[in-house]
């Protein structure tokens, strides 16, 4: 009976021995992880914390793809700019847009340049020329058609 206790003893010992173990092995950032874990336990409790989840699911999703997209901007500005072309400036494109009577609000850029490019097609006159200028777009002598095919090119779209 003694060497069942014993042995009872020496077996729980082992296993907090290696509890104890593990819970050294636990760095800095693991622990930090655990304890933000167990405050937003204890903050919003166990019923919202899949809706907690979700949300902060969605706004890391959100970061990424904001991240990707800056990624993506920084390698076309190189691109463009390795290859020598004139961009368009964020205040020309919107200067332009406001020319042509576009809507500007709550729109990125790609989309407005979209919309110009669009617009262009059907614009004459005055209008195409003043947006020509707009670009910084020499306008004597040239065509319609080439200053739409111009001011194209540089809104890059």
């Amino acid at each position: 009976m003694r060497v069942a206790a014993t042995t009872i003893r020496g077996e729980a010992l082992v296993v907090l021995n290696g509890a104890a173990g593990v819970l050294r092995q636990i760095g800095g950032t693991e622990w930090v992880i655990f304890l933000i874990v167990v405050a937003v336990l204890l903050l919003f409790g166990p019923s919202k914390l899949p809706e907690f989840a979700r949300a902060m699911g969605r706004a890391w999703g959100e970061f990424r793809r904001g991240k990707m997209e800056i990624d993506r901007e920084l390698r076309q500005e190189f691109a463009r700019a390795e290859s020598g072309e004139e961009v368009a400036t964020r205040d020309e494109v919107l200067r332009a847009a406001k020319e042509l009577s576009l809507s500007r609000e709550g729109r990125d850029m790609g989309e407005i340049k979209l919309d110009i490019a669009r617009a262009i097609d059907k614009t004459e006159g005055p209008r195409l020329v003043a947006v020509a200028k707009v670009f910084g777009l020499e306008v004597e002598g040239v065509g319609a058609q080439s200053l739409r095919e111009q001011i194209v090119r540089r809104l890059h779209v």
